[in-house]
């Protein structure tokens, strides 16, 4: 399963490292002017740095938008129709329901959902630390499928029902 990230700040970073240090094939994107920067960066840990989201959509299984929560629906509208069939996408915004507006509105109808956020910063490493994960728009084969990649960041994962008891939590 190919990991796409879009959004290659801190907390995208974070995560690229740690799938690409798993063994996973990594690629992402971030803004235009890092491009360069992020591929000289990243390349000794076999993460590809590609032009934008939609060529990261393109070619991904697993895709995390990591992008800041006011500009997720613009950021979603501009690379939904370059995301490959049957793609399960996940965000990593700390408050899920304008994300999952944004994943319903945008993305295709074969995408599969599914609802995730870290309980921690890009100064802490993934191991050990909370993982909150819930089933939106999901089959049962493809939710373990991600929680097995997911699980290759050693976090601790709670899984809750859906994103509605994650931000009535949050």
């Amino acid at each position: 399963m190919k990991i796409g990230i879009i959004g290659l700040g801190d907390m995208g970073k974070l995560y690229a490292l740690k799938f690409a240090a798993s063994g996973m094939e990594v690629c992402g994107c971030d803004l235009p002017e890092r491009e360069e920067e992020l591929r000289s960066e990243l390349a000794p840990s076999g993460i590809q740095v590609l032009s934008d989201g939609r060529a990261v959509s393109a070619a991904s299984d697993l895709i995390f938008y990591a992008v800041e929560a006011e500009k997720i629906e613009h950021v979603v509208a501009f690379c939904a129709l370059s995301t490959r069939q049957g793609a399960i996408v996940t965000g990593m915004t700390s408050v899920k329901t304008p994300e999952v507006a944004a994943f319903e509105k945008f993305l295709p109808k074969d995408t599969e959902l599914l609802i995730t956020h870290s309980l921690h910063g890009p100064g802490f490493s993934t191991k050990g630390q909370k993982l909150i994960v819930a089933p939106h728009r999901i089959s049962a084969g493809n939710y373990q499928k991600a929680l097995a990649v997911l699980g290759k960041l050693e976090s601790e994962i709670i899984e809750l029902e859906d994103f509605h008891q994650h931000d009535k939590i949050m």
